[in-house]
């Protein structure tokens, strides 16, 4: 079953290219669990623009941390991603 989620990019490593600014956020239904070596996929329910493609995705997740209160951090090459769970 799919999850519901809100993903906050919350920063980007320096020297790397920038598609969207630190703090933006999207919504929608995941179309997989984030999967190390595979590009984080949602798609948007909820269009923040009006020209953002219908489907999200991240550069290849190289680690997906999820630290003791339950935080969820994606980490890709360019950018750190914070993972909310808000429905199925």
């Amino acid at each position: 079953m799919a999850e519901h989620v809100r993903i906050r990019k919350t920063g980007t490593r320096d020297g790397r290219p920038m598609m969207l600014d630190d703090g933006h956020v999207v919504e929608g239904d995941e179309l997989g669990p984030p999967t190390p070596g595979m590009p984080y996929l949602v798609r948007r329910t909820v269009m923040e623009e009006e020209t953002a493609p219908e489907v999200f995705n991240t550069s290849p997740v190289r680690a997906v941390i999820t630290d003791r209160a339950g935080l969820i951090t994606l980490l890709t090459d360019n950018s750190r991603y914070s993972l909310e769970i808000v429905g199925r």
